[in-house]
């Protein structure tokens, strides 16, 4: 009687088939996480970079009100910004603040704050100090 020779014959066992598939199904796994968290990654980059332009451009509306109008508010955007909501602290800066003597009622810091609502983790905040301008005298 002769016996057959298994290692000959062209064919893979089961272990091997199944260290195969583990090592896909791996490989997988990591590629969908990976793909995931990249496109994550691009929203967030696309609400930094919008909010950032947002905040740039209402803090520009702000430097060119007067001084003494600088005021808290809040509001929602216009146009293609539609879901976005902007805020604004506005803070007097004093001596204590600054360490400046005589600075009260010279200084002011504004925030400008963009978010989405509903999205908690979707915030910027720009901050800028303003000064007020010195009149030229006679």
């Amino acid at each position: 009687m002769r016996y057959r020779d298994v290692a000959a014959e062209g064919g893979f066992t089961l272990l091997e088939v199944m260290v195969a598939v583990a090592i896909l199904a791996i490989a997988l796994v990591t590629l969908i996480g990976s793909q995931s968290q990249s496109v994550s990654l691009a929203g967030l980059s696309r609400f930094d970079t919008t909010a950032a332009l947002l905040a740039r451009q209402k803090m520009t509306g702000l430097t060119l009100e007067s001084f003494d109008d600088l005021a808290d508010g809040e509001g929602d955007f216009d146009g293609g910004f539609s879901g976005y909501h902007w805020q604004v602290a506005v803070t007097d800066l004093g001596e204590d603040d600054t360490g400046i003597p005589d600075s009260a009622g010279m200084l002011k810091m504004v925030a400008v704050t963009v978010s989405l609502p509903g999205e908690a983790n979707m915030r910027y905040t720009l901050r800028q100090v303003l000064v007020r301008q010195m009149e030229a005298k006679p």
